[in-house]
């Protein structure tokens, strides 16, 4: 295929699993950026990502499915709160704080420390926000426990009931594959969670 061809098969999925989303525009323009990009000398793997993602994205069940998906997710007033651009802005800061995370926990930072803790501690606290500005409840304590009871197997269960959001992670994983970007990693994210779930259990004092 082209590249013409190939943004042309991309669109004409986006078009049809966002069809009717109500949802703010930014939102969608965010969703239609995730695009692949395959290099003029792509690598075998890249190839293999690239008959894979084109062969889902006219698979009339996975196109189905998502849209399905995206349409019961934003189908409420809360739906369309978490697509506004406030709530996007809130989503970075706690990418941006896990970022932060990972890097401490991967430079061997010990969950047991005050740099943890306080990490930690912030991320609890941006939680807590976030859920203050979808609900209007703000709990701290609730973030607190919430985070600090983190279980690695039933997030793993949970994760593997979300059938949506498992179709939509498929399409990235195939997507940064192409483009030759990071993917996504469970495990790494879990270790991740797990380093600030113990640092939260930790005595303060």
């Amino acid at each position: 295929m082209s590249d013409d061809d190939r943004d042309q098969l991309i669109s004409g999925f986006w078009d049809f699993v966002t069809d009717g989303l109500d949802v703010h525009p930014g939102y969608l323009e965010r969703l239609r950026s995730r695009r692949p990009h395959l290099p003029e000398e792509p690598s075998t793997e890249q190839l293999e990502a690239w008959i894979e993602l084109a062969e889902i994205v006219r698979d009339d069940q996975f196109r189905t499915a998502l849209r399905a998906f995206l349409h019961r997710a934003f189908g409420t007033e809360q739906g369309k709160l978490m697509a506004t651009p406030e709530m996007l802005a809130h989503a970075e800061r706690q990418r941006v704080l896990y970022l932060e995370a990972q890097a401490a926990q991967q430079a061997g930072v010990p969950a047991d420390s005050p740099q943890a803790r306080d990490i930690a501690e912030r991320m609890a606290a941006d939680s807590a926000d976030f859920v203050a500005a979808m609900t209007g409840d703000h709990d701290l304590d609730k973030a607190r426990r919430s985070m600090a009871g983190f279980d690695r197997i039933r997030s793993a269960e949970a994760r593997a009931k979300m059938t949506g959001t498992n179709l939509m992670a498929r399409y990235s994983t195939l997507v940064a594959v192409i483009n030759g970007t990071p993917q996504p990693d469970p495990e790494k994210t879990a270790t991740v969670q797990e380093w600030m779930a113990s640092a939260l259990r930790r005595d303060p004092t």
